[in-house]
């Protein structure tokens, strides 16, 4: 495993993830996950329409294979007669900043990106949480990606609005008490305008 000195690269290791929240922070923000089309890792990709955001990931498998896998593959790209853009590194690193508890693992498989065949979301939190504590990702790749997820958490209005949207239709029962309160609220008025306005 590639290891760094962290009293050195701490702040470049938040220079390049400062800019990710973890899962629930994003979905706070108005930001859905959606699985990618491919497995790619590079298959990142982000996009917004007013203050709904949409994250694609590439799906993933998690299973006892993973760690040593990702691992042996990240050594490779650490090899000094290897050229490579750290792909496999930045995507761990990019994944684990998405992933801090289990609710953000259990988000992640709701949206169809994580399969967990290890055991439960905490273990596989755990499991990120500590394969990628001295990775350092490349400081270019993702950087479109991170710079819109910043600029739309950022965003206070954003927030406020998919805040609000959330609250008001989280669920088909508050959808309809929203619309059932802006049908009495316009009843009201009318009734009100007529009685004003009636002819003598």
């Amino acid at each position: 495993m590639y290891l760094i000195n962290r009293s050195n690269q701490t702040g470049t290791k938040w220079h390049h993830s400062h800019t990710i929240c973890n899962v629930k922070e994003l979905k706070n923000a108005g930001i859905r996950l959606k699985a990618s089309e491919t497995s790619c890792l590079t298959d990142i990709s982000f996009n917004s329409i007013f203050f709904i955001g949409n994250l694609w990931l590439p799906p993933i498998i998690v299973d006892d294979s993973t760690v040593p896998k990702f691992m042996n593959l990240i050594a490779y790209e650490m090899c000094p007669d290897f050229d490579n853009d750290f792909t496999v590194t930045s995507y761990m690193c990019f994944l684990d900043s998405l992933i801090d508890e289990a609710e953000d693992v259990k988000a992640l498989r709701h949206a169809g990106i994580l399969y967990n065949r290890l055991g439960s979301d905490e273990e596989v939190a755990k499991l990120f949480n500590k394969m990628n504590t001295d990775l350092v990702p490349s400081p270019t790749i993702y950087i479109g990606v991170k710079r819109q997820i910043h600029n739309h958490c950022k965003n206070m209005w954003i927030n406020y609005a998919a805040q609000a949207y959330d609250t008001l239709f989280r669920s088909p029962w508050t959808c309809l008490a929203f619309v059932a309160a802006i049908a009495a609220l316009y009843l009201s008025a009318l009734q009100t305008y007529y009685a004003i306005h009636q002819p003598k």
